[in-house]
């Protein structure tokens, strides 16, 4: 049964509406006013609203404001009921994300019409977008393929000759081995973290109970936790020297484990696209109530046509490079600020530098 909320000032109004939604078997929810209709939307997470625009305290474009930030109803159909359709009304509230309108007064057949378009566009829509999930997971298969068997066949390869050469080999020779081993053993594991990353997020997109619980933790003292993840990732790639931090704090809306996986994977690619000794700055500060990082290295750089290609499994320049990360990296940061409010611009000189630029909510 679909739930639908009518926030209504008028009491009459309100009652009619509601009467004729639950006669046609809709579970139907009623709101005298916005602050009270935000806060069911956020109980009940309903698959249609139906608001009227001019209502006391909080009008319905604060309403509908409110509803496409919050990650929990960013997407619920939502039809303004308005006395005056005029064109700067739709224009106001198309801007803001209105799905549509409906004129007082308006007939029994107008109300019900608009209901079932705008409930089947919503199902449309969610049954496409789980298609093309089901169409993406089905074609990784080969590229993940690809991907882990390079260090597995290293793994298989340099192990059996270990173990059937190991009596005539050098020290040296085994150390080096066993060196290779491990590289390829690194390598695999990154393949398989990012993957399983890949899917998670891919289902957390459609689960949004589960989205609602997470987008109320936070990430506290930026400062030090991102100042600590880079240290340890130079040490690891022995350039310690070559980045230069200025960070300030502050606490973001997203679970600390998100927040980590995105400073990882740009800190990551900064590393692996710009040669040894050549400056990383990564700096971080409060900007129009966000948090805004920014990496901005001295690489390779990337073309306008290569930006608009990153996906899943795309590499930046395979040929010229191995990141490991078989284009699952930026993807997973994307679709983590997607699903908590932040986005990404990535600018880049090819040759020269790339700039990354993360925004995120303040907690």
């Amino acid at each position: 049964m679909k739930k639908i909320l009518v926030i209504e000032d008028t009491q009459n109004v309100r009652e009619n509406i509601c009467e004729i939604l639950e006669a046609e078997n809709y579970e139907v929810f009623a709101a005298e006013n916005g602050k009270s209709g935000l806060e069911i939307s956020r109980n009940i997470q309903p698959d249609l609203v139906l608001c009227d625009i001019m209502m006391p305290g909080m009008d319905g474009y604060e309403v509908l404001t409110f509803m496409r930030k919050e990650l929990v109803t960013s997407t619920v159909p939502f039809i303004f009921l308005t006395a005056k359709n005029t064109r700067e009304n739709q224009r106001l509230g198309m801007e803001l994300g209105a799905d549509d309108y409906i004129t007082k007064p308006f007939t029994v057949d107008d109300l019900l019409n608009a209901v079932s378009v705008r409930l089947k566009r919503a199902a449309e829509f969610k049954e496409e977008s789980e298609k093309k999930l089901n169409e993406l997971t089905k074609n990784l298969g080969a590229p993940i393929t690809q991907v882990i068997a390079e260090p597995l066949r290293a793994i298989l390869g340099f192990s059996k000759m270990l173990m059937t050469e190991y009596s005539s080999m050098e020290k040296f020779e085994m150390a080096e081995f066993s060196s290779l081993i491990h590289k390829a053993g690194m390598k695999l594991n990154t393949v398989v973290k990012k993957s399983f990353m890949f899917y998670q997020l891919q289902s957390l997109a459609f689960d949004q109970d589960s989205l609602a619980l997470l987008s109320n933790e936070k990430t506290t003292d930026i400062k030090t936790l991102t100042q600590n993840i880079i240290d340890e990732m130079a040490v690891n790639k022995k350039r310690q020297d070559d980045i230069l931090i200025n960070l300030e704090n502050a606490s973001v809306k997203i679970p600390s484990k998100y927040y980590l996986e995105i400073v990882n994977e740009l800190i990551e690619n900064a590393l692996n696209f710009s040669p040894k000794r050549s400056v990383i700055r990564v700096m971080g500060g409060i900007e129009d109530n966000h948090y805004v990082l920014t990496i901005r290295d001295e690489g390779m750089g990337m073309t306008l046509n290569q930006i608009s290609r990153i996906g899943a499994f795309q590499k930046f320049n395979q040929d010229l490079n191995d990141n490991s990360g078989i284009g699952l990296g930026l993807i997973n940061t994307k679709s983590i600020l997607l699903l908590f409010g932040g986005n990404m611009l990535i600018k880049s000189t090819l040759g020269i530098e790339t700039l990354v630029r993360v925004t995120l909510p303040l907690a």
